[in-house]
């Protein structure tokens, strides 16, 4: 795999549900095989379902469109669910259907007990429309690293529109992660170097590589994946950011709901 891959819609393939899922409709692979972190996308249509697990890696299901059922649980577009590693779930789609994206490590990383599955409709999840500083960038948390069994990771970003910024501004934006990470643009578009991409492109990024991006004029919103908790955002100017510690001062730990 590249430091960086760029996944669009027309590249993913068609096929079948990966190990300790079943079912799951129309399976679309964006990053599996060799790829740290895998992320298929699952269309549900009326009736049908996912069924996860026993795996041995923490899976999380996060609802793009449509809507979904588990557990008794509605899970409108926005929500997400957590089944760790030893746990089972089964997630069915709503009367019109349901897109699932599905993000799992490839292989177990050690430290999680498992065995418990987290639920968290859209309307649970802590969210603000102002994190800080300027330009209206907004947030939300689903999956701070936290929970005592699990250690997955699952932010929300949401900037406004954007015509560009000049070289020394998209220059100061440069960083790193310590993990390897997937973004998923759900609207809008994101700017990489001068070209645009749209909603469905997926980004899987390699630990400590240095990137950056830009929202395009439509704004630009996505979703995060990390298979464990976060250390430091790096800076390429030398600054540094505890990533946990700044999503902890600006929203409380997602409030989920338990299945037994």
């Amino acid at each position: 795999m590249p430091r960086i891959a760029i996944g669009t819609p027309d590249k993913t393939r068609a096929v079948p549900c990966p190990p300790g899922t079943a079912g799951g409709g129309e399976v679309r692979a964006y990053f599996d095989g060799d790829a740290p972190l895998h992320l298929h996308e699952h269309r549900l249509a009326a009736g049908e379902s996912l069924s996860i697990g026993p795996r041995e890696t923490d899976f999380l299901a996060y609802v793009w469109s449509g809507s979904a059922q588990a557990a008794g649980t509605e899970l409108p577009a926005g929500s997400s669910a957590i089944v760790e590693n030893g746990a089972k779930l089964a997630i069915a789609a709503g009367s019109g259907g349901a897109v699932l994206l599905a993000f799992a490590a490839a292989s177990p990383g050690g430290g999680s007990l498992g065995g418990h599955v987290h639920l968290l409709p859209a309307d649970r999840v802590p969210r603000t429309a102002e994190l800080g500083g300027a330009g209206g960038v907004g947030g939300a948390m689903h999956a701070d690293g936290g929970c005592p069994t699990c250690a997955v990771w699952l932010h929300e970003n949401h900037f406004p529109g954007s015509p560009g910024l000049t070289p020394d501004e998209q220059q100061r934006g440069v960083h790193s992660h310590s993990e390897d990470e997937i973004i998923f643009v759900t609207a809008g578009q994101v700017r990489l170097g001068t070209r645009l991409y749209g909603p469905g492109t997926a980004l899987a990024i390699a630990a400590d590589t240095l990137y950056s991006f830009t929202p395009g004029p439509e704004g630009l919103s996505f979703i995060n994946f990390r298979a464990g908790k976060p250390g430091d955002i790096q800076f390429a100017n030398g600054m540094r950011i505890d990533e946990p510690g700044y999503w902890r001062d600006r929203l409380p730990r997602p409030d989920y709901l338990e299945v037994a």
